[in-house]
């Protein structure tokens, strides 16, 4: 409430010069942040409609629209605390919904990605920028305040893509999610070192800082594990959808602030969060509730890094920003590889993760500012970070776009393939199996594949797998099943695998670029032979049955079986017949006439 003093012998009152002045505050921010974010949402959706039209990824026009209306082009809109703010809230719904999306159970088994894969990337990372440093003359506490300041790759961006993508349970997916995790848990103790490396005091209580960062997560997360399930149970009794998002967001904000209050950051409590929430029944109308507003916050926080690029910065030292800008991606690129090699990940898994993993994310802003005040870097040394930092983020949508369709096939990882992957855990890729005449090739061992494997073998048809887990090929040996370890975009591979020798052969794998090139492989070495391929969308079936493949779209799959369902329950005698009929003329219809607009692009 604002307080009016009244002006003593005048009638009626009159409000005082700082009374008006405050109502007018009051008045004037919220209009200005309703015309910042209609300036934001108008041109990000030009900037967006344009790049789709280009094929290229839309994150991208959000990067851009940051550029044009920040201060480095038409300075039309300012990073101003509120655009911060709504910035923030999509970091921390994008945790929340990525943490949904998980279970403890698969955080458990992902142990190995998260604690040793994490912790190698940040100490390898750190340590070779380290030695750079001080290669370069830096003193020890720049040199390792530089580290500190290039390990941190961005969560925000990083998710969203993978997840546009599909991507995040798959092979290279768990792997930077993760790294990810551990380096958001390991910018608390990263900031609380940097006054210490400038030398001052007060911050010696690290160790007890990080024990009760623990205790306070391992606090709130028990106690939500026995807490949230009752009373969501209880809100979603009520049967009001708009209280139940309600009681959804209070439980992710509540969680996160909790968490925040130890010193880790607010999105990292949404992800915990989200992991409570993704152990209930609720979690799935949970996330379709928040998907909304996330949408809308994420284009601001993308708005907003743009908006960091300092043009001017560029244009004064262009050859210091981009031999930094060369060395962060080349030098966070080779460290993951490294650690994903380590892990004993395929080749092409370790590059895929590399790749996405190679910018440096938003946390380096705030160790920066840190870094800054702490007198360990200059303020030119920060305008040059921040303008690399935002171009390593703006190349990763076109990197996770371009690299899968240059690695599928690459002969640059076969030494790779040879030296690391198959010793001391397979045997070579020409060690193929017994040879087998007539029977069929299933490359991929996901769900769909393993579905194949067993029609395949309750028919008596002898199966051939190719697989590119070592792990899983393993399992697969120990149960008797042929199995090839390689990578199916190569004609070695396949003709381990007997393709000449083979009455047909099935594509399952979560890879689009690597099938479609699996595929011009088998009917470039043996044209004739039946190819079963299975597709995302029934947009993307034209380009594989021009090289010959019969394909199956998950799409139309699931269609086709919803349909079968409801002529069955409506007791149609011949349906059957209907569903096999329609999928004997699917090949028929045009997919623009399909009345579907289609997959989204990459990097939506």
């Amino acid at each position: 409430m604002v307080s009016v003093h009244l002006v003593q012998g005048s009638s009626p009152a009159v409000p005082t010069q700082d009374a008006v002045e405050l109502v007018q505050r009051m008045h004037a921010i919220p209009a200005n942040l309703f015309a910042d974010l209609g300036l934001i949402f108008g041109c990000t959706v030009v900037l967006a409609l344009l790049f789709i039209r280009l094929r290229l990824p839309a994150v991208l026009a959000y990067l851009g629209a940051g550029i044009v209306l920040g201060p480095s082009v038409l300075g039309l809109v300012e990073r101003t605390e509120y655009i911060d703010v709504l910035a923030e809230v999509g970091v921390i719904l994008l945790l929340f919904t990525v943490g949904l999306e998980f279970s403890l159970s698969e955080i458990r088994r992902s142990w190995r990605a998260v604690l040793v894969g994490g912790g190698l990337q940040v100490l390898l990372t750190t340590a070779l920028a380290t030695a750079i440093g001080l290669a370069l003359g830096f003193s020890a506490p720049v040199a390792i305040t530089w580290g500190f300041l290039l390990t941190p790759s961005s969560t925000a961006v990083v998710l969203r893509l993978l997840e546009a993508r599909r991507e995040t349970r798959a092979a290279h997916g768990r792997l930077v999610v993760g790294v990810l995790i551990f380096q958001d848990i390991c910018v608390v103790p990263m900031m609380l070192m940097l006054p210490l490396l400038a030398g001052g005091e007060g911050q010696s209580q690290l160790g007890w800082v990080l024990l009760q960062s623990a205790g306070m997560v391992l606090t709130v997360g028990v106690f939500a594990t026995f807490l949230v399930p009752r009373v969501l149970k209880m809100v979603a009794s009520s049967r009001d959808r708009e209280v139940f998002m309600l009681a959804v967001l209070a439980i992710a904000g509540i969680t996160a602030f909790l968490t925040s209050q130890t010193g880790l950051s607010l999105a990292l409590g949404a992800f915990l969060a989200g992991i409570i929430l993704a152990e209930t029944q609720y979690s799935h109308q949970a996330l379709a509730d928040v998907l909304p507003l996330r949408a809308a916050t994420m284009c601001v926080f993308f708005v907003s890094i743009g908006m960091l690029l300092d043009l001017d910065a560029i244009a004064k030292s262009p050859m210091t920003v981009l031999g930094l800008l060369t060395a962060i991606w080349m030098g966070k690129a080779l460290v993951v590889l490294c650690v994903g090699l380590i892990l004993r990940s395929p080749p092409k898994v370790s590059a895929l993760a590399g790749i996405a993993l190679a910018q440096v994310g938003e946390f380096s802003f705030v160790l920066s500012g840190v870094a800054v005040q702490s007198e360990l870097i200059t303020d030119t040394q920060e305008s040059h970070l921040l303008a690399a930092s935002v171009l390593s983020i703006a190349i990763t949508p076109l990197a996770l776009a371009l690299f899968p369709r240059m690695l599928a096939g690459n002969p640059l990882l076969r030494p790779l393939k040879r030296r690391l992957e198959g010793r001391a855990i397979l045997p070579a890729v020409g060690d193929e199996p017994e040879h087998l005449q007539d029977h069929v090739i299933v490359i991929g061992l996901g769900v769909g594949g393993r579905t194949v494997v067993e029609a395949l073998e309750k028919a008596r048809i002898v199966p051939l797998i190719i697989e590119l887990n070592p792990m899983t090929v393993t399992r697969e040996r120990d149960r008797n099943r042929h199995v090839v370890f390689g990578d199916s975009t190569s004609a070695e591979v396949l003709q381990s695998a007997g393709l000449y020798e083979a009455r047909a052969v099935v594509l399952v794998v979560s890879d689009p670029p690597a099938a479609h090139r699996t595929a011009e492989l088998i009917h470039d070495l043996r044209p004739n032979l039946p190819v079963l391929l299975r597709t995302r969308y029934v947009d993307e079936e034209g380009a594989e049955r021009a090289i010959g493949a019969e394909v199956y779209s998950e799409e139309f799959a699931g269609a086709l079986s919803i349909a079968g369902g409801i002529l069955r329950h409506c007791q149609v005698n011949n349906w059957a017949q209907i569903i096999d009929q329609m999928s004997q003329s699917h090949e028929s219809i045009p997919p623009e006439e399909e009345g579907d607009l289609g997959p989204p692009p990459e990097g939506l």
